[in-house]
């Protein structure tokens, strides 16, 4: 999955945040302490992973969604030497095969 993370946009955008101490601020204002390391790991990097809690947190200090904040896309379809045929791993179309009525 291709996963963009745009918290430093996001900060700019909504509240005119330009340092992490003053996102600790915010959600310190919110109710939800959060050490300055962990913030500017959160402002300077995408998160491996990132509790619900957080996410909440985030987004009741900003104002937004959590798609204002993180953008995930698929990724395109592997293709390797380990396929040999394009449509191997797809499924079968289910309107190519004839419906039989029960009587």
């Amino acid at each position: 999955m291709s996963f963009h993370w745009k918290l430093r946009r996001e900060m700019l955008l909504r509240k005119n945040v330009h340092r992490p101490i003053d996102l600790q601020a915010l959600l310190r204002e919110n109710g939800y302490p959060l050490s300055l390391p962990a913030v500017c790991a959160l402002v300077n990097q995408e998160p491996k992973a990132l509790p619900l809690k957080t996410m909440q947190a985030l987004c009741n200090s900003l104002n937004c969604n959590l798609n204002d904040l993180c953008v995930m896309e698929p990724d395109s379809k592997r293709r390797g030497p380990q396929c040999s045929d394009p449509q191997e791993d797809e499924y079968p179309d289910p309107f190519q095969f004839p419906i039989h009525e029960c009587d």
